[in-house]
């Protein structure tokens, strides 16, 4: 045995406790990806009233939907509902011992981490990419960071469903160690 695997099996709700710290901070990363990321959805919110589409239009209305009120907190509120949910989620449906618990936590973390990676990088490559449809500002101009970044959150949620026992109780004997 390993020391790391030492260390589980004789300080297990230590090392849950450290899983539940890791899955915390996590969420703290989808917020903040989410904060950084939200300015796609509202990319006329630092030009003038009188430069920006006429009040009514589409763009507008999205634009301004996004920049006030509930709006600027909705991809945030929606990363973090959905990072909460699945976990707890997970543990309902997982037998009751700390190390099963810790990998389950501990996965969900690394994917939360992944996915605030993932939103950056988009961020950094897509920025130095010549690939707009109409200038900046506006939506033609977010369209190569909205795409790519609501792929990535499609990918996210569906690793995050996956990682959803689909039926409650131990594991059949065959699969135990």
């Amino acid at each position: 045995m390993t020391q790391l695997q030492l260390s589980v099996r004789s300080r297990p709700t230590l090392v849950l406790a450290l899983a539940v710290l890791l899955l915390i901070l996590s969420l703290f990363s989808l917020s903040w990806s989410a904060e950084i990321t939200y300015w796609g959805f509202a990319p006329y919110d630092s030009m003038p009233l009188e430069a920006r589409p006429l009040p009514g239009t589409w763009q507008r209305d999205l634009n301004d939907f996004f920049e006030y009120s509930i709006g600027n907190q909705t991809f945030a509120a929606v990363l973090l509902g959905l990072g909460l949910v699945f976990p707890l989620l997970a543990l309902r449906k997982m037998p009751n011992t700390p190390e099963r618990w810790t990998r389950l936590l501990v996965g969900f973390a690394l994917t939360n981490f992944a996915l605030t990676a993932g939103m950056m990088a988009i961020i950094v490559v897509m920025a130095k990419l010549h690939l707009e449809l109409e200038p900046d500002p506006g939506y033609g101009w977010m369209v190569k960071f909205l795409v790519p970044e609501l792929f990535l959150l499609g990918l996210w949620i569906v690793l995050q469903v996956r990682s959803i026992p689909r039926r409650i109780g131990p594991p059949p004997a065959a699969h135990m160690n």
